[in-house]
């Protein structure tokens, strides 16, 4: 390892290996220190993909339970769950993927990697701490800090107990719980519930807001509510939690609804999923200029931060905090440090998945933040009731909105909730990345029967009630 670097980038995630790789392949001398057991952040180790993997286990599991009404006689209706196999299953993936991503890195010369922590010392150096050997410090020239976030734990009284675990905490879990309660009905509250309910444990669900999902299109959030609890899961709202008790083999959580009478909810295990807070912490920024508060690091239009030369991206930054979000920026970052031009990413052209059941996806603008952004907007609509592929699936209920500019008929929002609405937000991130508007997407020839001819048909929708309107 070397003493100077052209970059210095601290993260191994998708915010920071993607910039790393992209300036050293570029012929940047680059450094990649990341305090993790491998490569690929909170998404590969805590978050994204080990819980996708038990939600795939999940979804197999559902689709057992409901063969028979696609015609399917199984020997027998229980079907044992393998709890130990499911876990070995995620580690195995994860060590792969991992694994894969180190060869990529070793593979540039001009990118040297290594895992410990890094801690400013100044503007312009850091001093390296690695998992194995002798501190040194580190000079560079430019540096991308893409540390990620962490679960945010409020002080709820008694959340320090063993049986209370986090969203990162919880996926390392050695038994299905029998029962689980879960404080915050956010993305990562919604998707575990659907998930260890699947699984076999009584799930009960607190929120301290009016309903699930809250920045998600109320409607689509409403219709993903009232599936949650026709299938068994219970869901209190406006709820106001107290505190956590230890009691014997079990623990309780006290609350007070929306009435104000204090209840109680028994539980083996409690999971505290109120999102996520920037990772700032042992970086040493106290010895910069670099502004940052708990909302994160503060950056420009650029990514950069009041440190001249030093930039962050991804969770760090704050919301929104997704893993593409942070690799979308941080190849843009790297083409702005290579001096090429580029257009940063922006929220409007953001897209979003939530891997519920059944799933949504989320694309540009709603209704509302158009409105707030000053647009006049109308929406087009497509009920998937009556939608083939997704009757053949046997998922129908499900709604597809387009929200689109009255005047110019831009399309700057797609929302989706539908069984397999992820497959779709590919195109729709196009879309709105493109610009596109309702004419261009009508004329799109989908094959059918898919569930992305329904865009078309909703686009066509609503261009002759347009046009209907006008005569």
């Amino acid at each position: 390892m070397q003493t100077h670097y052209d970059v210095l980038v601290i993260g191994g995630g998708p915010g920071g290996t993607p910039a790393a790789m992209a300036l050293a392949q570029a012929g940047k001398r680059v450094l990649l220190v990341e305090r993790g057991a491998g490569l690929g952040g909170t998404c590969l180790f805590e978050g994204c993909i080990p819980s996708k993997i038990f939600r795939e286990s999940a979804r197999r599991l559902r689709e057992l339970r409901e063969a028979a009404d696609f015609g399917l006689c199984l020997p027998t209706k229980d079907v044992c769950l393998d709890w130990l196999a499911i876990q070995q299953r995620k580690r195995n993936i994860l060590q792969k993927r991992s694994q894969a991503a180190i060869a990529r890195v070793e593979k540039i010369p001009s990118l040297d990697f290594i895992r410990g922590e890094a801690r400013f010392l100044g503007p312009r150096e850091v001093e390296i701490v690695p998992a194995e050997g002798d501190s040194c410090s580190v000079q560079f020239e430019q540096a991308i800090i893409a540390t990620g976030s962490v679960p945010f734990r409020p002080p709820i009284p008694g959340s320090e107990h063993e049986r209370v675990l986090d969203s990162e905490a919880i996926l390392n879990i050695d038994h299905i719980p029998d029962e689980l309660v879960i404080i915050g009905g956010g993305p990562i509250g919604v998707e575990l519930g659907q998930i260890f309910h699947t699984f076999g444990s009584k799930v009960i669900l607190l929120e301290a807001g009016p309903r699930i999902l809250g920045p998600v299109d109320d409607e689509l959030a409403g219709q993903l509510q009232q599936q949650m609890t026709a299938d068994g899961i219970e869901i209190y709202m406006d709820c106001k939690v107290e505190r956590i008790v230890h009691s014997g083999q079990s623990v309780y959580v006290e609350y007070c609804p929306a009435n104000g009478e204090k209840q109680h909810q028994f539980a083996d295990t409690v999971l505290v999923a109120t999102g996520r807070r920037p990772n700032v912490a042992g970086l040493g920024l106290e010895n910069t200029a670099i502004d940052h508060d708990t909302k994160g690091i503060r950056v420009d239009d650029t990514l950069q931060t009041s440190e001249p030369g030093i930039y962050a991206v991804g969770d760090v930054i704050g919301q929104p905090m997704f893993a593409h979000w942070a690799t979308a920026q941080s190849l843009a970052l790297a083409r702005h440090l290579l001096q090429q031009h580029v257009k940063f990413p922006t929220p409007a052209s953001n897209t979003a998945v939530i891997f519920s059941h059944p799933e949504i996806g989320i694309a540009g603008l709603d209704e509302s933040q158009a409105n707030t952004a000053g647009l006049t907007v109308d929406v087009a609509r497509y009920d998937y009731r009556g939608d083939a592929r997704a009757q053949i699936s046997g998922h129908a209920d499900g709604i597809l909105k387009i929200v689109y500019e009255r005047d110019t008929h831009k399309i700057v929002g797609i929302h989706v909730a539908v069984d397999n609405a992820t497959t779709l937000m590919g195109e729709a991130a196009l879309i709105i990345r493109s610009g596109l508007t309702l004419e261009a997407l009508a004329a799109a020839i989908h094959p059918h029967p898919t569930l992305s001819e329904s865009f078309a048909l909703a686009a066509r929708a609503a261009l002759a009630q347009a046009l209907l309107q006008k005569h």
